[in-house]
């Protein structure tokens, strides 16, 4: 990818594929974040995913003032209303629809800095990257505090958070420091460091072609959809500024109380294997994507060990405990095990071992 692509038009059209489901609270922050763009042509896709709150409102005015006032010059706000069948349906519907020559994502509780498109799409330029993404900020919501040992910023890598923590890699970097790579170098580095968020990047339209997120998978799509999209790559450049402004959500996907769904923390990591094996056979049986899995693992069996005794220990969450431990056998290694901290190391030997015994007592010193 080089901007010679572009030539005969100087300013391309970037698509933002925006999902939104009941965030009222924080759309009129990202439509005037998107107000404020330095890259002047844009097509804004506002997908509804069923919201029962304000939203639908806040979207129609948002595209009836833009429209037709002065930000019509840079470009068009488009609404498309579904049902709530999940982020990876609203955005393969808002792919479905992209006209623009490049596309990014942003979240609906999320925003960006001013420069932030414009600066991609340079370093696109430069880089000759078929991608091109860049750090974020965690921010928090109104009365919401960061932890004390968690100051807001970049967060180090919790490769098995995939569903909607994203840490980034590159804390302590320059923020004019920008990484070229080619795919496999990035599936290794970033996607099995646990980089794997798809907002906050910049993808070519053609080279996404019949790629779509993975429907009905309710942590680990982002993963997925990278992975997919940098095996198609050349060239792939990361930018070191964080102009992505990343809302930590209590009630994200890591957030909410344990249901069946949950496990798809471990099943995004076989399905991700699955596609190693074909797209990078050295990575699908690396110690990074074990180590990965275990992580997974253990975040799983800590929300089943919030539900109180009598839920735990019934038939269905017992079969749930028990493919999590048949799990840590699978994917265990030393080499995966070096790479986790003592605190995950404990746990994942207690867990294998004493099941019973970790859940209870995960159960009564859990975190608040």
């Amino acid at each position: 990818m080089t901007c010679m692509v572009h030539e005969a038009m100087a300013i391309p059209i970037i698509t933002v594929i925006v999902p939104l489901h009941n965030e009222e609270k924080y759309i009129d922050r990202l439509m005037e974040s998107l107000q404020a763009q330095t890259h002047r042509r844009l097509q804004i896709i506002l997908i509804d995913g069923g919201s029962t709150d304000q939203t639908p409102a806040r979207m129609d005015a948002w595209a009836s003032k833009w429209n037709v006032g002065p930000d019509s010059n840079m470009g068009i706000v488009e609404i498309i209303r579904t049902a709530d069948n999940g982020v990876s349906a609203s955005r393969n519907i808002g792919l479905n629809h992209a006209s623009g020559s490049l596309v990014t994502f942003v979240d609906g509780d999320d925003h960006l800095e001013k420069d932030a498109l414009a600066r991609m799409y340079a370093c696109m330029c430069e880089t000759g990257a078929d991608m091109v993404g860049m750090d974020f900020e965690i921010v928090y919501p109104e009365g919401c505090e960061p932890p004390e040992d968690r100051p807001a910023g970049n967060e180090p890598g919790r490769p098995g958070e995939t569903g909607n923590a994203a840490e980034s890699v590159s804390a302590g970097k320059a923020e004019d420091e920008v990484e070229v790579m080619n795919g496999q170098e990035f599936l290794s580095t970033h996607v099995l460091g646990g980089d794997v968020h798809v907002w906050g990047r910049l993808f070519v339209t053609e080279k996404i072609g019949k790629l779509r997120f993975l429907e009905g998978l309710t942590i680990g799509e982002d993963m997925l959809f990278v992975s997919g999209y940098a095996a198609k790559c050349d060239r792939i450049a990361h930018l070191h500024y964080r102009g992505y402004k990343y809302l930590r959500n209590p009630m994200g996907a890591m957030g909410r109380p344990f249901t069946a769904s949950a496990m798809d923390q471990v099943r995004c990591f076989r399905l991700e294997k699955e596609f190693l094996q074909d797209a990078a056979p050295d990575l699908a049986d690396s110690d990074a994507l074990r180590a990965n899995m275990l992580i997974s693992v253990m975040l799983t069996a800590g929300r089943i060990a919030f539900l109180d005794k009598e839920v735990r220990n019934d038939e269905e969450h017992a079969g749930y405990v028990k493919e999590l431990r048949s799990t840590i056998r699978e994917f265990k290694s030393r080499g995966a095990m070096k790479r986790l901290d003592r605190n995950y190391r404990t746990k994942v030997r207690i867990f294998r071992t004493f099941p019973a015994l970790y859940m209870a007592v995960y159960h009564t010193h859990r975190p608040k």
